[in-house]
C-alpha cells in the first residue's frame, strides 16, 4: 500500500489553473503531482472537467517533449556552426596577411598569426569538448 501512495509534499497541494486559464504564466514546465497518475476507475469517463484536465496536461507534456526533441537537434547543428565560425575567423586573420602582401608590418603580421592560432585552438578545444559529450560527433577541422 505504501508503494502506491507516497507522502504528499506541500508543493503538490497547490491548485492547477491550466484548464481554467490555459494562458497563465509560469505553467510551461509544471508537472502534475504523482496522485494524478493513479488509476481511479471511471474518474474521467463520467467527469467532463477531469477529462479536459487530463487532455490539457497531456498536450502540455507532449509540447514540452517535442520542444526538447527539437532542442536536441538544434544543439547538434550549433556544435558544428561553432567550429565552422571559429575556423572562419582563423582564416579571416590569415587572409589579412596575404591580402596585404609585403606591405604589411611585422607587428601586424605577428598579431594576425597570433589571432589565427587562437581561433584554431578554440576550434580544436570546442571539438574535443563536443566529442567528450557526444562520442559520435564528427567534424573535419
Amino acid at each position: 500500500m505504501l508503494q502506491k501512495y507516497w507522502p504528499l509534499e506541500r508543493t503538490e497541494l497547490k491548485a492547477n489553473l491550466a484548464v481554467a486559464d490555459p494562458n497563465i504564466r509560469g505553467q510551461r514546465n509544471s508537472m502534475l503531482p504523482w496522485f494524478w497518475s493513479l488509476d481511479v476507475q471511471g474518474d474521467s469517463v463520467s467527469n467532463d472537467w477531469l477529462n479536459e484536465f487530463y487532455r490539457v496536461h497531456w498536450l502540455r507534456t507532449k509540447a514540452l517533449r517535442d520542444h526538447w526533441a527539437e532542442e536536441l537537434i538544434l544543439v547538434s547543428y550549433e556544435m558544428h556552426w561553432t567550429i565552422d565560425f571559429l575556423a572562419h575567423k582563423a582564416e579571416t586573420w590569415l587572409s589579412r596577411i596575404t591580402r596585404q602582401g609585403n606591405a604589411i608590418k611585422d607587428g601586424h603580421k605577428c598579431y594576425a598569426i597570433r589571432q589565427a592560432h587562437m581561433y584554431r585552438q578554440l576550434a580544436k578545444h570546442a571539438h574535443s569538448q563536443f566529442v567528450e559529450v557526444d562520442p559520435t560527433f564528427g567534424h573535419n577541422l
